[in-house]
């Protein structure tokens, strides 16, 4: 039995999903914070529990060529990255033996994993960033606390965003402030500012920085005082431009408002949406895009698509994707207000060929999978931020349908976060 605050020589000899280095000290479990694969390591226990323990490294006796130097100052203090001491190929490698693990361990999915798709510069890539604001401090909080690290640095985040912060957190009106939510178009160049507050504030409070950053289109007020984790409040004011920014995602362009869900990360974005495109044929086929929010997947079927049909429970999501679809004068898309089984099974289902899904991180409930199953869709593209609820999702279907392949994406370098792209097809009836 192990010893807490101990030390050990231990191998990693591989990952836990969250990117955990595992070796063993006599048959016992250790998991490794910042460890890297093939690593022999001198390892201090610092959390010991019946059937497994949490270290820390102590000294690296061999290390590999796989280990890197993080770039960010913070890196193991702030928990938003988690990969950062892996080359980027090893993060790849990482991500793609995962995903291929946990198919066939929930799933029961024995079939072709390609290599995760990476970036090529994985950094800075996200277009949206969520900043907490206390104590005279505004950052992201330390692993495992509610504690805010006052960044000057993020290599994730929007670089001009994260100037947009510093200097908000020098006005007076940021004492009022609870978070700072940015979002930015990649390819337009222009910022949305929301200004999450305990009570309302005004322009004027705020009129320097439309000096001082003048491609911020937007500024939107919400107020939330109540004493809640949830970062957005039930009231939102404009104080300036409208509730949207504009972006592009293939040739497509959109209107994007402050609640409206958008990929984080617009240049992998756009390569999951070809891989999912050319996935299946289209030519002549009639399409279901199950959890269509405002459009975006539809839309960019629709040129290769007969007619698609997008389905969605949340209204306000539904009147952006038909103003979208309008915008881009794409007339062979339409939107259901609904849940899409009830949808498909109801009003359309003697159509459909080919249906799309990407749904939250919880998965597809049980009802639309056998609505799949129930109307014989033929193909099914299942775009997922999950792995675990997609294998569990593709082990409901697996009576029914092939994995015919999967394509990981890093959507989300240096961190543990990997989307994938499945495709499905109907077995063949005996």
């Amino acid at each position: 039995m192990l010893d807490k605050n101990k030390y050990y020589k231990v191998e990693i000899i591989d990952y836990t999903y969250d990117g955990l280095g595992v070796g063993k000290v006599d048959n016992f479990p250790i998991f490794v914070s910042n460890a890297v694969m093939g690593e022999i390591l001198i390892v201090e226990i610092t959390n010991l529990k019946k059937n497994l323990a949490f270290g820390k490294i102590v000294e690296i006796i061999n290390g590999v060529k796989e280990r890197v130097e993080p770039k960010c100052k913070y890196y193991g203090e702030c928990g938003g990255c988690h990969l950062m001491h892996m080359s980027y190929q090893e993060q790849l490698r990482f991500k793609t033996n995962h995903v291929k693990e946990t198919l066939k361990r929930i799933g029961g999915v024995d079939t072709k994993i390609n290599s995760c798709v990476g970036m090529e510069h994985p950094y800075n890539y996200r277009n949206k960033l969520i900043i907490p604001f206390a104590d005279n401090k505004a950052g992201l909080y330390k692993k495992g606390t509610h504690d805010i690290i006052d960044i000057e640095e993020c290599h994730i985040l929007n670089r001009e965003g994260l100037d947009i912060i510093k200097f908000i957190k020098k006005l007076p009106v940021s004492k009022l402030i609870r978070n700072v939510l940015i979002r930015n178009s990649y390819y337009k160049d222009q910022f949305m500012l929301v200004i999450i507050s305990r009570m309302e504030i005004k322009l004027d409070d705020l009129s320097e920085i439309l000096k001082e950053f003048p491609n911020i289109v937007s500024i939107i007020n919400n107020i939330n005082n109540e004493k809640t984790n949830v970062i957005l409040g039930k009231k939102s004011k404009v104080l300036y431009g409208e509730d949207f920014y504009v972006d592009y995602l293939l040739e497509n362009v959109y209107k994007i408002n402050h609640k409206s869900f958008y990929q984080i990360n617009s240049e992998q974005t756009e390569k999951l949406y070809k891989k999912a495109i050319e996935s299946v044929s289209l030519k002549n086929k009639v399409v279901v895009d199950a959890y269509s929010g405002i459009g975006s997947i539809g839309l960019s079927f629709a040129k290769n698509a007969k007619r698609v049909y997008g389905i969605e429970v949340v209204e306000a999501a539904v009147e952006s994707a038909r103003e979208n679809a309008k915008n881009n004068e794409v007339d062979n898309i339409e939107f259901y207000l609904g849940k899409a089984e009830d949808v498909i099974s109801n009003i359309i289902s003697n159509e459909v060929d080919v249906v799309i899904t990407d749904p939250p991180r919880k998965g597809c409930g049980e009802a639309f999978l056998q609505s799949l199953i129930d109307n014989n869709i033929d193909d099914i593209v299942y775009i997922s931020c999950n792995v675990s609820t997609l294998a569990r999702d593709i082990k409901f279907l697996n009576d029914y349908y092939d994995v015919i392949e999967v394509t990981p994406f890093d959507m989300f370098p240096q961190t543990f976060h990997v989307e994938c792209c499945a495709v499905l097809k109907r077995k063949c009836d005996d």
